[in-house]
């Protein structure tokens, strides 16, 4: 299980989940509620549908316990379900526009107005700009930067091959950079 170790708390409450541990349950719900339903959000543009396929999502994980094989965490396994679900959302639907990830991050407390309105200014252009990518690029961006997957586990939830996410990322980070300097953003490269 070594994808499943970069993520192990997860790991370690869904095994409870299977022991019996009720409260295993609970403590999963909370730990990846409120990134997976911004992560669907993302797809569909509706947190209220996107707070029920969250559910669905766990619902079927947690009821369907002999398919998952640990062949990715825990966490990857439930992202591509709920990642399936908004897709099926969609095509019910038959919605084509995809709607970014509302990627705003917690209040920091104790920043200056100027520094709070200027982070805010950056959030904006960077929202803006994820919105103009391709849905497949604003997805691999979402899950290797807003959620810290691995290559690996991002490739298990978009169904793709490592290989084919490294030049997945490479292509959505370039688009990315483009459209952010095309606004007149400027940053600091490392």
């Amino acid at each position: 299980m070594s994808l499943g170790a970069r993520n192990d708390k997860g790991d370690r409450l869904y095994r409870r989940f299977l022991d019996g541990d009720a409260n295993a349950l609970a403590e999963l719900t909370e730990l990846y509620r409120e990134s997976l339903t911004q992560y669907i959000t993302g797809f569909i543009g509706n947190t209220g549908d996107a707070e029920e396929l969250m559910l669905e999502a766990f619902t079927r994980v947690l009821s369907d316990k002999g398919n998952f094989k640990w062949r990715s965490s825990f966490k990857t396994y439930l992202f591509a379900i709920g990642r399936i679900l908004a897709l099926l959302y969609l095509k019910e639907r038959k919605q084509e526009d995809f709607i970014s990830v509302d990627a705003d991050v917690a209040d920091r407390g104790g920043v200056s107005p100027e520094t709070d309105y200027l982070d805010g200014e950056r959030k904006r252009q960077l929202h803006e700009a994820m919105q103009k990518l391709k849905p497949e690029h604003r997805d691999i961006l979402y899950l290797l930067y807003f959620e810290g997957m691995s290559y690996a586990e991002a490739g298990t939830v978009m169904k793709k091959t490592e290989v084919q996410i490294s030049s997945l990322a490479y292509r959505a980070r370039a688009s990315l950079k483009k459209k952010l300097e095309s606004e007149g953003f400027t940053y600091a490269e490392n």
